[in-house]
């Protein structure tokens, strides 16, 4: 009974609502007492609202706290925004064969692909022990998500979604279960201005390997995930590789409907699965050797939500990320103060994001509907040193941003 009560609360924290899709379809003929297929379509409708109160993120749909412009030419005026992008629609089917074995299959989708045109989400097969599609990164824990209104998350969180091969399965002692998964190589280079380690993206041949171990509790659940990776770049003309290898400890606490969860991760060569660092290529650097070495990055995240009456909740989220480059053979440093793009030689590079969030939440509509208002506070801070036309430079920028997110999630 137990079990069955913590797989419905964190459905309901993955997902927003327990309810069934309004719109379902159910075989007549039924095995084992159940319809030998059920298939619904729904949406979760967003509203995202957002009020930029002194700048830093303007041009950015969601608080991304590593996009904040921290050099060059800042923008300090207050901007008001309104989009549904981040609305989902998603089709799901249970199959149940003649031994009993379920087999299910879902589609999702948003339009979050920019200008809000579709984007693929998730589109996998499950049976048994087995998955295979594309659906929520092993490295990460599907099951957390702070239950806020912005739509990025803490700066260090890992919810990629990538094509994988995934096997799960429990040991003699069922509270205990693991996963083995390979996922999908991600070919990560979209350079910001901030910063562009000269290294030209190249396709990428090995999969990444996830192995997690995970522990059911009464009050929820702790787990552990590691993950080992071979990056492929190509510097001045030539391929070469390096590994990269990470940790991840999450969890979380249910005290009655209140939760708190958290999520710690450490690791070389994995801003890729970051998200507030996923994109920008720094998952390697040439170092003074002339030589590829794995970046070092940390991070973490805790959040806490309260329901102050059945329908009320509030939560509280604070994260923090940090990578660096140390003895960096060379790397343009985009709009500097300096000038608009230096090249820096035999220097070093560091950067810190924190984040916080404030919001109160109101359930209406038979709990089909939430509504919310929210408060985001984030700091982006760089550090760099290094020869700049044979002259040694050592400074430090940071920039603040704050904004008021603010609409509705209807579930149907």
């Amino acid at each position: 009974m137990r079990n069955i009560l913590l797989i419905a609360i964190l459905l309901f924290l993955q997902n927003g609502y327990t309810q069934d899709r309004i719109f379902t379809i159910t075989s007549k003929d039924s095995l084992f007492d159940q319809p030998k297929y059920k298939s619904s379509i729904g949406a979760n409708l967003k509203l995202n609202g957002y009020f930029d109160v002194f700048g830093g993120l303007n041009d950015s749909e969601t608080f991304n706290v590593g996009n904040i412009v921290v050099l060059g030419e800042q923008d300090d005026t207050s901007s008001l925004n309104f989009d549904l992008y981040q609305s989902q629609i998603k089709w799901e089917t249970v199959f149940l064969t003649n031994k009993g074995e379920q087999i299910i299959g879902v589609v999702e989708g948003d339009f979050w692909g920019g200008n809000g045109h579709f984007r693929l989400r998730k589109a996998y097969v499950q049976s048994g022990h087995w998955q295979i599609g594309q659906n929520w990164n092993a490295f990460g824990d599907e099951y957390l998500w702070p239950n806020i209104m912005e739509w990025e998350g803490p700066p260090s969180g890992i919810w990629l979604r990538s094509p994988h091969i995934k096997y799960s399965n429990t040991l003699r002692d069922h509270r205990w279960e693991y996963e083995i998964s390979f996922e999908a190589p991600i070919n990560d280079y979209n350079s910001f201005d901030d910063l562009e380690p000269q290294l030209e993206e190249v396709d990428q041949i090995t999969p990444d390997v996830v192995i997690a171990f995970k522990r059911k509790m009464d009050f929820g659940h702790l787990r552990l995930s590691g993950i080992l990776r071979n990056i492929r770049y190509s510097y001045e003309g030539e391929l070469d590789n390096f590994f990269g290898y990470g940790l991840s400890f999450t969890g979380i606490h249910f005290i009655e409907r209140n939760n708190f969860q958290f999520q710690l991760v450490a690791g070389k060569g994995i801003t890729a699965y970051m998200t507030t660092l996923g994109g920008n290529g720094y998952d390697g650097f040439p170092n003074i050797n002339n030589e590829l070495e794995a970046t070092p990055s940390i991070g973490g995240w805790g959040s806490y939500e309260h329901f102050i009456t059945p329908r009320l909740h509030t939560n509280v989220v604070f994260g923090f990320t940090r990578f660096f480059m140390n003895e960096v053979d060379r790397f343009i440093f985009g709009q500097s103060v300096v000038s608009n793009e230096e090249l820096v030689l035999n220097g070093d590079y560091d950067q810190l994001h924190y984040y916080g969030i404030f919001n109160f939440m109101y359930d209406v509509f038979d709990k089909r509907m939430t509504i919310g208002l929210e408060l985001n506070y984030g700091v982006k801070q760089i550090k760099y040193d290094g020869f700049i036309n044979q002259v040694f430079y050592d400074e430090q920028r940071s920039r603040d941003a704050m904004r008021i997110s603010f609409g509705f999630m209807f579930f149907f």
